[in-house]
């Protein structure tokens, strides 16, 4: 073989072992990358349920105040109290991080 060839072969090979070494480093940034993207989804999901519960309890008050039955009074007081559940039973950023201190 010439030493072009020989060149050519060797560092193929050195460009192929660092590039098998970076991917799970990759793959490692993709998660993350990942994470973030479900922090702000889960933050779009909030601003979406704290609208709900804004709603919820406005047609509770109007309910209240147009003396409408007392099972849908009820009905409404049961929603309100599921959408507020829903919004703080939800883990904290720092418990979805792993960060439970």
């Amino acid at each position: 073989m010439g030493n072009k060839t020989k060149t050519l072969l060797l560092g193929g090979l050195v460009a192929g072992s660092l590039v098998t070494s970076t991917i799970p480093v990759v793959a490692q940034d993709y998660w993350h990358w990942h994470e973030r993207d479900h922090h702000w989804e889960r933050r779009a999901d909030l601003r979406s349920e704290e609208r709900d519960l804004a709603e919820a309890r406005r047609q509770l008050e109007y309910d209240r105040s147009h003396h409408a039955r007392r099972r849908t009074i009820a009905q409404d007081e049961a929603r309100v109290r599921d959408i507020e559940r829903d919004i703080r039973d939800y883990p904290s950023e720092n418990d979805r991080r792993g960060n439970w201190d």
